[in-house]
């Protein structure tokens, strides 16, 4: 029995010594390497390498509008920021050394210490316009998702993180003598955005803004398609900036680069760099803008203190040339003057209206009505409406030349686009019908985005009976045929719409995409509508002359009392009626909209342009918006882009 025992234990230890010779043996040689790297990594910790934004320039290159400038970040450990117990008995333990103290006394110091930190890091936020608060809470809430399913630490938890992004030069210069007496404070390389132009082509340039949850959820990595190390490279962090509108939105994946590293191995003293991979920098983009184009026109607009927009796209390429908006704001200044910006609701300085704002465009859509009612075959270019100054009583459809009791008479096609009778083009409609007149205006694009890309467009409206039958109860404002033959009514588009239609025009007919950037931007679109040339002769005669006879309706502005421009253009007036602005139920701002758009030179169309003047009171089309593209057809001969 005794025996038998002895066997029973021996047998029972020698089973336990098996499983734990086998278990070590799984350890160190099976799952060696995996704990060995652990090991190795616990001594070892990654720096992260920022990367800069790519740069935006106009189109040669010579100027910038946005760049990053070298900044850096206040950082903080974030088991200083958590209050972790451990982290700060190792830093009480480490003063008590260095200076010879008790724990007692090196705890004091400590405490002194993470006080003065929270004061310079709350400081040095409140100086820079960013909350403390809401930062920290951001990082701690991210670190929780990150460890959200895991029963161990991760990287996050023993890393600085910025609690104060973009700091100068000269501020990091003063905070440096501060750090050796904080705890877990650092200074880490980072970058700022900045735009050296300002307010020029501000809404085309577009902001940055903070990274949201929003933002992470849509362009992080998943972490089961991708090591740590990669997605840390690459997904957006909390202290991470992206393009918020503009081109800045438009071509992140270009402007944005990838972050490099430095791997770490801790010791005594200098922490040994290990490995280091350099970050990869956003690529440039150029605009396609002449920015000396841009100045110009947008000051000529500011000068007289107009709203609107002035558009101006090279026809045989489709580049946009000029893009203005005003009024405009200050890029470098929009945290600051946010609030001030975004409650001006007469003004709407933030509102890109050369892409974003749909306007009724009056006579300017007559072209288009023209080339609609010769493509139905039930008008020509020999086609004859009498006009009495209205089409059937004095009470509605009246022709603009009625306020002088008088009517165009009996004229052709030709004629009724020199002197923009409203009377010609609502016999036009009424013969072609609403769907059909709808369709060509679609083929030019306006019941569509334009193409450029630029996030803030607005596709145009070309409603036609199925929309109306859809949207009837929500429109109080009529739509048929007639009201859209002279770009009244519920049709609206957006000013480079107008310039793109004029483009259109000036190719006979091929349609394309407008680009806005030479690096990016979506694909193109290119179209041949097929207009016969006889057509199109009859609508560049009567464009023709709208500016060139002298009894043109744009003939004044061109060639009396100013010096004329060198060479000869095709344009066309347009005067449109749109509802008052209303603010809170009260009218701000009311008036009509003032067109002027068309192409040149004659021979050879280089550009094309629209320009439009919001709430004129006083005047029309060719009073108002017709000097303005005078001057900037003049702007751009002297700078070569018309010879």
């Amino acid at each position: 029995m005794y025996k038998r025992r002895i066997k029973v234990f021996v047998a029972l230890v020698i089973a336990m010594m098996t499983v734990v010779v086998l278990r070590l043996g799984y350890l160190q040689i099976v799952r060696g390497e995996h704990y060995r790297r652990q090991a190795e990594d616990s001594l070892q910790s990654i720096r992260l390498l920022p990367s800069r934004r790519g740069s935006i320039l106009d189109r040669t290159g010579r100027y910038v509008l946005a760049k990053d400038e070298a900044t850096q970040d206040f950082c903080l450990d974030y088991r200083f920021l958590t209050g972790e117990e451990n982290y700060a008995r190792r830093h009480i333990l480490r003063i008590a050394r260095a200076e010879g103290l008790t724990v007692e006394q090196a705890g004091r110091i400590y405490d002194q210490r993470a006080q003065a930190t929270w004061r310079v890091a709350e400081d040095t936020a409140r100086r820079h316009g960013q909350r403390l608060e809401d930062t920290v809470r951001s990082i701690r809430e991210r670190v929780r998702r990150l460890r959200e399913g895991r029963d161990f630490d991760v990287r996050e938890q023993r890393m600085s993180h910025p609690v104060v992004a973009g700091l100068t030069p000269e501020a990091a210069v003063e905070l440096m003598p501060q750090l050796e007496a904080l705890v877990g404070a650092s200074l880490e390389p980072s970058h700022r955005r900045v735009y050296p132009y300002g307010a020029l082509a501000c809404h085309v340039v577009g902001l940055t803004g903070r990274v949201w949850k929003e933002d992470q959820d849509a362009h992080n990595l998943p972490a089961d398609e991708a090591d740590w190390l990669t997605r840390k490279r690459t997904d957006y962090l909390n202290s991470d900036r992206i393009g918020r509108r503009g081109v800045e939105a438009m071509c992140e994946e270009i402007l944005r680069g990838r972050r490099g590293y430095r791997r770490l191995k801790a010791g005594v003293g200098d922490p040994e760099v290990l490995e280091e991979v350099p970050a990869e920098h956003g690529r440039d983009v150029h605009l396609t803008l002449d920015l000396q184009l841009q100045e110009f026109a947008t000051k000529l607009l500011e000068k007289h203190g107009y709203t609107g927009a002035a558009v101006v796209l090279d026809v045989e390429l489709g580049e946009v040339l000029a893009l203005v908006s005003v009024p405009t704001f200050d890029l470098n200044r929009y945290q600051e003057d946010y609030e001030l910006l975004s409650t001006n609701l007469i003004d709407l300085p933030l509102w890109h209206r050369a892409v974003a704002f749909r306007y009724p465009v009056g006579s300017t859509a007559k072209p288009i009505t023209m080339l609609a009612g010769q493509a139905s075959g039930k008008v020509t270019r020999h086609t004859t409406f009498h006009c009495q100054g209205y089409l059937h009583n004095p009470s509605s459809f009246k022709c603009w030349i009625w306020k002088y009791r008088v009517g165009h008479g009996t004229l052709n096609m030709v004629e009724a686009l020199k002197d923009s009778c409203n009377v010609y083009c609502y016999h036009v409609g009424n013969l072609v019908g609403l769907d059909y007149l709808a369709s060509w205006f679609r083929k030019f694009g306006y019941g569509e985005k334009c193409g450029s890309g630029l996030p803030d467009e607005r596709a145009g409206l070309a409603p036609d009976e199925a929309w109306l039958r859809e949207h009837r109860n929500r429109n109080e404002v009529p739509a048929d045929a007639r009201f859209m033959s002279i770009g009244q009514g519920i049709m609206e588009a957006t000013p480079l719409h107008v310039a793109n239609a004029m483009a259109t025009i000036a190719r006979r007919g091929k349609h394309l995409s407008p680009v806005a950037v030479l690096e990016g931007g979506p694909p193109r679109q290119v179209r041949d509508l097929g207009i016969p040339p006889e057509h199109m002769a009859a609508v560049w005669e009567g464009m023709f002359r709208v500016v060139n006879d002298s009894s043109g309706t744009a003939y004044k502005p061109f060639h009396q009392g100013v010096e004329p421009l060198p060479f000869q253009l095709y344009g066309k007036t347009g005067t449109a009626q749109c509802a008052p602005l209303r603010v809170d139920g009260r009218v701000v701002r009311s008036g009509d909209m003032a067109w002027f758009a068309g192409f040149a030179p004659r021979d050879k169309p280089k550009v094309a342009f629209a320009v439009v003047v919001e709430y004129v009171e006083e005047g029309s089309g060719a009073k108002t918006a017709a000097p303005l593209a005078r001057e900037i057809l003049r702007a751009c001969h002297r700078l070569g882009t018309i010879e």
